[in-house]
């Protein structure tokens, strides 16, 4: 997970985004099975912005999204746990399949958010280069070490397909020497 800059929020969920959750919030409750649904004037601005606030990367893994995977907008606290923060813009984030496929409505307090002010890679993990694994940081608080756990695991940023894309990232970037640009590659994170 690379640290962002979160942006402006874009212009049309400025505008919006407080009746949209009024009236999400009201169906919901008329109908717990009431389905989110993103309004569609509105949700190629907020994609765009956000694929901008990560070069086109997802928030999480650092992986490609729109090439690899499904560009999708990952709620960081599930809208069907948190439906007031449905179009919250500093609750949304873009992330790959994957990801969103291993965390789903899932949420437990600790989990790591990339744009939060002291939010930094390396206070919170450390990487295997020989294996591409991440673990959580032996030298951070046991607090840090937990949310590093919790951040894992939520979005399975272990599983082995994706620790072998990162060995595979570090082998070419470190063969690369000093004309290797951490901007050249996919899982930055652990490449700066």
């Amino acid at each position: 997970m690379r640290k962002l800059e979160r942006t402006d929020v874009p212009a049309c969920l400025r505008e919006n985004a407080p009746a949209w959750t009024e009236a999400f919030m009201a169906a919901r409750q008329q109908d717990s099975g009431y389905k989110f649904r993103w309004h569609r004037d509105c949700y190629p601005e907020i994609r765009q912005q956000l694929r901008e606030m990560t070069q086109g990367h997802c928030a999480f893994c650092d992986g490609p999204v729109g090439i690899e995977s499904r560009e999708t907008v990952e709620h960081f606290r599930p809208k069907s746990r948190f439906p007031e923060l449905a179009y919250q813009w500093e609750n949304l984030f873009p992330c790959c399949d994957v990801c969103q496929a291993n965390k789903r409505e899932r949420f437990e307090d600790g989990l790591l958010k990339p744009d939060a002010h002291d939010y930094d890679f390396n206070r919170y993990f450390v990487v295997n280069y020989q294996s591409g694994e991440l673990e959580p940081a032996p030298y951070a608080s046991e607090e840090a070490q937990q949310s590093a756990r919790i951040t894992l695991d939520l979005y399975g940023l272990n599983e082995p397909a994706r620790k072998r894309a990162r060995k595979r990232e570090w082998d070419v970037f470190s063969q690369m020497g000093t004309a290797a640009n951490p901007e050249d590659f996919h899982y930055r994170f652990f490449l700066e």
